[in-house]
């Protein structure tokens, strides 16, 4: 019996996760990273918690969800160093963080946050006034937080949400999935600008996952942009920008056209060339090798 010459479309593995399963799995780390957060608080500095509580709740979903990604595994979440012209785009994009804190501004001009006192100086600031409490910062938002959410979202999230949506829309509804979960415990006016901020940070990171194939790339970004914040502010008395480390309503229009032009220029140089492609599983052939 000779083999097939296609295979049955039914043969094919589905995406995982899909959109439902996708929200299910955001919930759950969501919660569970929360309540781990709360239980170790009580001996634990509220980063090292929420740190902890990353780890466990939101790499426990991911480790749930990645058990059902179908084969190639590494391939479809990521795992492969990106090409080395990708690191000049990477490098391109970093502005993106200050673009995003001024859509936060903008977004807090039109829906002024009452609390906005107590989220700047809950939120916002980093504690620099210790070299421990920079360290542990640096840490939690640079060397933990960075690796735990991009493989939960861009690793195992979006591959399936691509596969299942395009390439587009795959992106943004992960994006959208990781600003959401950002936030909680704020009132509806200061999460409102949060999420628009984060929003920006997770469809850059979901477009260099997306372009380079490599799950490193979102990784390396997140904890650039994440560790630029952290020197801004304990620099901010040496280099102040108004609107980003500094106060103020808006940052400067130079600097902002300045940002958006190497962010515009860095989505151009990572989108030359094609999507590296996920390796397809081969079919095996099971015929009978002794049938005629």
């Amino acid at each position: 019996m000779s083999p097939p010459d296609h295979q049955d479309v039914s043969d094919a593995p589905r995406p995982f996760p899909s959109p439902l399963n996708a929200v299910l799995l955001t919930m759950m780390g969501a919660f569970f990273t929360t309540a781990i957060a709360v239980m170790v608080s009580s001996w634990a500095t509220p980063t090292t918690a929420v740190g902890i509580g990353t780890v466990f709740g939101l790499g426990g979903a991911g480790m749930l969800g990645a058990a059902n990604i179908p084969p190639p595994h590494a391939e479809r979440v990521g795992l492969r160093l990106p090409a080395g012209r990708h690191l000049v785009g990477l490098l391109l994009l970093l502005p993106v963080a200050i673009l995003a804190s001024e859509i936060d501004n903008g977004f807090a001009a039109f829906f002024p946050a009452p609390d906005a006192q107590v989220v700047q100086e809950t939120v916002d600031k980093v504690p620099v006034d210790a070299r421990l409490s920079v360290l542990e910062t640096v840490i939690v938002a640079v060397g933990l937080i960075p690796v735990v959410e991009e493989w939960f979202f861009r690793g195992v999230l979006q591959q399936g949400l691509v596969a299942s949506l395009g390439g587009g829309l795959g992106i943004f509804v992960t994006a959208l999935l990781f600003a959401l979960g950002h936030g909680a415990g704020l009132t509806v006016q200061a999460w409102g600008a949060l999420v628009a901020q984060t929003l920006l940070l997770g469809l850059t990171f979901g477009y260099a996952r997306h372009r380079t194939g490599s799950l490193l790339a979102p990784i390396l970004l997140h904890a650039a942009v994440n560790g630029m914040g952290i020197a801004a502010l304990a620099a901010a008395t040496v280099v102040a920008v108004p609107g980003y480390n500094a106060p103020g309503a808006h940052t400067p229009l130079a600097i902002l056209a300045a940002s958006l032009a190497s962010v515009g220029l860095g989505v151009w140089w990572l989108g030359k060339g094609p999507v590296p492609p996920i390796p397809t599983v081969p079919v095996l052939d099971e015929s009978d090798p002794f049938e005629d």
